[in-house]
């Protein structure tokens, strides 16, 4: 990869985590800016062919874990979000991952911190 498409992705992914930030959470926008690149990398991921999982004993493991405990954190943000008195307010009885993350990603620093952390995990399972 030559340094000006890293320089580029680098650009770009900055505009999508200011972007992002920006909005209000909870609304259309947001919605659609976390859409946006996620769709991107679920394409990137599924177009990429998965022979080295099939070859390898330890990986095939590590990827039933990983998806086990994945599931989990899924299966609780659900549980959480369904239980939940009113879904467009935020409960403390029932909370999910946004709820309980709210108080560090409120600032608008931060919150573009979290969304580069966001995207740069996703690029990183992407490019294995």
């Amino acid at each position: 990869m030559t340094a000006w498409l890293r320089g580029t992705i680098a650009g770009a992914t900055l505009l999508v985590a200011i972007l992002g930030a920006s909005y209000p959470p909870k609304t259309w926008p947001s919605t659609i800016m976390v859409l946006i690149p996620a769709a991107a990398l679920l394409i990137i991921a599924a177009r990429r062919p998965s022979a080295a999982a099939d070859r390898d004993p330890a990986l095939r493991r590590g990827l039933v874990l990983w998806s086990v405990l994945i599931g989990a954190v899924l299966l609780w943000e659900a549980y959480a979000f369904v239980r939940q008195p009113d879904w467009s307010l935020p409960s403390h009885d029932y909370p999910t991952l946004s709820t309980l993350l709210d108080p560090v990603l409120e600032h608008g620093p931060l919150r573009i911190v979290g969304w580069l952390v966001w995207l740069g995990v996703g690029a990183r399972l992407v490019a294995r």
